[in-house]
């Protein structure tokens, strides 16, 4: 029976990858700044209640799941603490975090380099805000406080909490649950650490993921239990969330929703994958997620902005709905293009590129 019910862990987690990673997309097509929603129903006010709800509320679970997933899958297989498992999973993080961090910066950086060089060659112009930007920072600056392939600020946060592992053990092997209810109260506080590496998001989920790990416990199972009213709080917080956009209480509120909504995720996908067809397009699309994560960034969603800016459709709110909705699954298929590109041609330098994901998200298997 428990092993049924880890099976079952495993794949919804596999599964759950890919939509996660499709919601970053969609995160990645605004800004930063979010924009307050108007109570009015204009055609840009409505394009800006469906962008600002998905991309700055709804798409909020995607890191803290995958921060849980990676605190979860550290402790999953720990029998007793020791010097020697510490090692051994710093050592596969070695291959599948730190590696990966440093290529895909230093990957940024050339790209940034060759643009400009071909704009100033071939062109005459002059170069860009972002060669500057290289040019006028500190290596600090580059790799580790802003990486200069900014989605990768997620994967240095990761290293920070792999490293921190033993202050998670000893933290939960003397609190237990009360530890997790620290973390909880902590994060719904609001409060940041303004710490390079050292996000509240992380400590929270990776450490909700340690806390599962070290004491065994079946985070689909925990989720089931609490499916009604985790549901219910889950579009409530994301419906008031979205209304509050860009304003003070927004924080607040949208973190209730991502706490409810991660619980909510487990048991949609659970429910999901009951069908065959889904829970193989999911589980076999997990192996793309990190190199759509690392490379999407690097001119690719960017371009793929610029080039709707540029067309009639960013000249009304319809317009702008529709490019909205066209950009993330655009940007989509040109990454898994060159997923599967690499795949065929370069395996061994793709899987380089993916830490060695390539066969274990393929079986459904955990970093």
């Amino acid at each position: 029976m428990k092993g049924d019910l880890d099976k079952r862990q495993s794949e919804v987690i596999a599964a759950m990858r890919f939509p996660l990673m499709v919601l970053l997309l969609f995160a990645h097509v605004l800004p930063m700044m979010s924009v307050p929603i108007e109570m009015n129903f204009s055609e840009m006010n409505i394009y800006h209640l469906f962008s600002e709800g998905i991309s700055h509320n709804l798409s909020r679970i995607r890191n803290p799941l995958f921060f849980l997933f990676s605190g979860f899958f550290f402790f999953r297989k720990q029998e007793k603490w020791s010097a020697d498992f510490y090692q051994l999973q710093l050592k596969k993080r070695v291959m599948s975090l730190l590696f990966p961090y440093f290529i895909w910066n230093i990957l940024m950086i050339v790209a940034i380099y060759i643009k400009n060089y071909l704009l100033v060659s071939f062109f005459s112009m002059p170069p860009g805000e972002e060669l500057l930007n290289i040019e006028n920072n500190s290596w600090y600056i580059l790799f580790w406080h802003t990486p200069v392939n900014y989605p990768l600020w997620f994967l240095r946060d990761l290293i920070c909490m792999s490293v921190l592992t033993p202050l998670f053990y000893l933290f939960f092997r003397y609190l237990k649950v009360y530890g997790l209810l620290i973390l909880v109260t902590l994060y719904l506080s609001g409060r940041e650490t303004h710490m390079a590496g050292l996000s509240m998001s992380a400590f929270m989920f990776f450490g909700a993921g340690a806390y599962m790990g070290i004491y065994k416990k079946n985070i689909l199972e925990f989720c089931s239990k609490y499916r009604y009213p985790a549901a219910v709080t889950a579009i409530l917080a994301l419906c008031c969330a979205t209304m509050c956009n860009g304003r003070e209480w927004h924080i607040y509120i949208v973190r209730v929703y991502v706490l409810s909504g991660i619980v909510t995720a487990f048991n949609l996908m659970d429910w999901l994958i009951n069908k065959e067809t889904w829970k193989n397009l999911f589980c076999n699309l997990s192996a793309t997620v990190f190199f759509i994560y690392a490379a999407h960034e690097i001119y690719i969603i960017n371009w793929t902005k610029g080039f709707f800016s540029r067309t009639p459709l960013a000249d009304s709110g319809g317009g702008l709905l529709l490019s909205y909705l066209l950009i993330p699954f655009i940007t989509l298929a040109v990454c898994l293009g060159l997923y599967f590109l690499l795949n065929r041609i370069a395996p061994r330098t793709l899987a380089l590129l993916v830490g060695g994901r390539v066969q274990t998200q393929m079986a459904g298997s955990g970093r």
